[in-house]
């Protein structure tokens, strides 16, 4: 009777040690995110480095690397390669140099909670639980091992098996659906749509009166008729410049006050006469100019969570130049009834293409009439 078991014994220690082999290990560095040995490269400008260590919130990796890193803010691209197919993640990291000789670097995250944390989350999750290992640098799915014995052998699927066949098929799909609407928020962002770097204003809509020189204001009035001064500008040439109120009609304050310093072209005060609509005024790059002349659609938010759409508006002050870098200031008509309110609240504006946004109307994801809390 033993010498009958003696084979399945034998296959029952070696398949124990095989399964230890490919456990996880945890690099506890003292912290609440301990890191893995989960196999990962990561691709720095181009350059391909060696994974050491990943945890959420950081990672070492090792390679040639020169010291024009030290110090600096960089995209890396995490890449884990399993058996048949590869998951890349881009991460903003702030990188450290450990050890000079060795090339080993430090890869702090900027932004831990960013896009890539559900994914880095179930991988690092699934490695710890056991469910991927590494073979030969590639890592995989763990097979469980098991003592077999000829009735097992013989017997069909437990309900367990298939329990835990579909858990596993659904987590893939889960995984497959989350890159898939990452990989989609990235085409999104970078290829059909645009974001406008500095914030706009929403503005009454009325004409604004700027300055005509650079230099401070030593009088406003605010309640000036037609005819009376407006405000007073002391130059920087050292010339006292006066300008007159051009109109019989409300006057609205900016950021301007007595005392504050203003350079040439910036908004003084703004004049409304009659019922006007608010209009969004923004600072765009010359591209950004081009897309909105070709009719494509402003995406304006506000910080109530409210969205609205505008287009740019007709005549010829819709363009105007500002600055020394090709610059213009757009003035956008919102498509949407803004309360007098919201007059003077920052918006952020993100230019989509137009042929994007016939398209998430015909899905109902975006209105072209309408806001959206």
């Amino acid at each position: 009777m033993d010498i009958e078991k003696k084979p399945a014994r034998d296959t029952a220690l070696k398949a124990q040690a095989a399964q230890a082999e490919n456990l996880p290990v945890l690099l506890d560095n003292g912290t609440e995110h301990p890191k893995t040995n989960i196999p990962f490269s990561a691709i720095i400008d181009g350059r391909q480095f060696s994974g050491q260590s990943l945890s959420l919130v950081s990672a070492t990796v090792a390679g040639l690397s020169g010291p024009e890193l030290e110090g600096k803010q960089r995209i890396a691209v995490l890449r884990f390669d399993f058996d048949g197919y590869t998951i890349a993640l881009q991460v903003d990291v702030h990188i450290s140099r450990i050890h000079a000789e060795t090339g080993e670097l430090r890869l702090d995250f900027i932004e831990p909670t960013g896009e890539h944390l559900p994914t880095l989350r179930y991988l690092l999750n699934s490695h710890i639980a056991g469910d991927i290992t590494s073979i030969d640098g590639i890592i995989s799915r763990r097979e469980k091992a098991g003592v077999s014995n000829a009735k097992s052998q013989g017997g069909s699927t437990t309900f367990g098996g298939y329990v835990g066949r579909g858990l596993r098929v659904a987590a893939t799909a889960a995984l497959s659906l989350a890159l898939a609407a990452v990989a989609a928020n990235l085409v999104y962002q970078r290829i059909f749509s645009k974001e406008v770097a500095q914030l706009a204003t929403l503005s009454a809509g009325g004409q604004p009166l700027r300055a005509v020189a650079s230099g401070q204001i030593s009088y406003l009035n605010l309640g000036a008729a037609k005819g009376e001064v407006l405000y007073t500008l002391q130059a920087v040439s050292g010339d006292t410049l006066s300008v007159n109120m051009p109109c019989d009609c409300k006057i609205l304050p900016s950021a301007a006050m007595e005392g504050s310093t203003v350079m040439a072209g910036d908004t003084v005060a703004e004049v409304v006469t009659g019922e006007t609509a608010p209009v969004v005024i923004a600072t765009v790059s010359a591209d950004q100019a081009k897309l909105l002349v070709r009719g494509d659609i402003a995406e304006l938010k506000f910080p109530d969570g409210v969205v609205a759409y505008g287009k740019l508006t007709a005549g010829a002050q819709a363009l105007t130049p500002v600055g020394a870098q090709g610059e213009m200031r757009a003035v956008i008509a919102p498509n949407a009834a803004l309360g007098g309110e919201a007059v003077g609240s920052p918006v952020s504006v993100r230019i989509i293409s137009n042929r994007i946004f016939a398209i998430g109307q015909q899905l109902g994801l975006m209105s072209s009439n309408s806001t959206a809390g």
